[in-house]
C-alpha cells in the first residue's frame, strides 16, 4: 500500500493527460486525412479548437471499441507467454547484479506497457474518426 498509493496518485493524472494528448493528436491527424486539412484562415487555431469547431465529432462508441480492441491485441502481442515469464517469474542469472537486472526489467516493462497504453489511444482515435469519415466538416455544412 505504501508504494501503490503514491504511484497511483502521481501516475493516474500523468497517464490520463498523456493518453488524452496522444488520442487528440492522432485524432487530429486522422481527421486531416479523412476530411481534408482545414482552410488557410483556420491554420492559426489550436488542434483542440479545430477538432471541436471544424471537424465533425468522432464516434464515442467506435473510439471506445477501438481502444479496447487495440489494447487487447497489443497486450497479447507485446506480452507473449515467454515474455511474461521472463519479466515476472524468471530468476536472475547467476553472478548478476540484482539492481541492474531489476532496472532493466522495469524499463522493459514500462516500455511494453507504454506500447499497449498509447497504442490503444491511437487505435481508439483512428477507429472513432473512421466511423465518421464520410461526414463533411462542420463549417462546410453550415454554408
Amino acid at each position: 500500500m505504501a508504494v501503490f498509493l503514491p504511484a497511483f496518485l502521481i501516475g493516474a493524472p500523468i497517464g490520463y493527460f498523456t493518453f488524452s494528448k496522444v488520442f487528440n493528436g492522432v485524432d487530429y491527424e486522422a481527421a486531416k486525412l479523412c476530411q481534408g486539412p482545414p482552410p488557410q484562415n483556420l491554420k492559426d487555431r489550436s488542434t483542440s479548437e479545430l477538432l471541436r469547431e471544424y471537424y465533425p465529432p468522432r464516434s464515442g462508441w467506435a473510439a471506445t471499441a477501438g481502444t479496447l480492441v487495440s489494447m487487447g491485441v497489443l497486450g497479447k502481442l507485446t506480452f507473449q507467454p515467454d515474455t511474461r515469464h521472463r519479466l515476472f517469474f524468471a530468476k536472475a542469472p547467476a553472478n548478476a547484479d540484482i539492481r541492474i537486472v531489476t532496472l532493466k526489467l522495469a524499463m522493459e516493462l514500462i516500455a511494453r506497457c507504454g506500447v499497449v497504453f498509447y497504442g490503444g489511444a491511437a487505435g481508439g482515435a483512428i477507429s472513432g474518426r473512421l466511423a465518421v469519415a464520410g461526414k463533411k466538416p462542420i463549417m462546410q455544412q453550415q454554408q
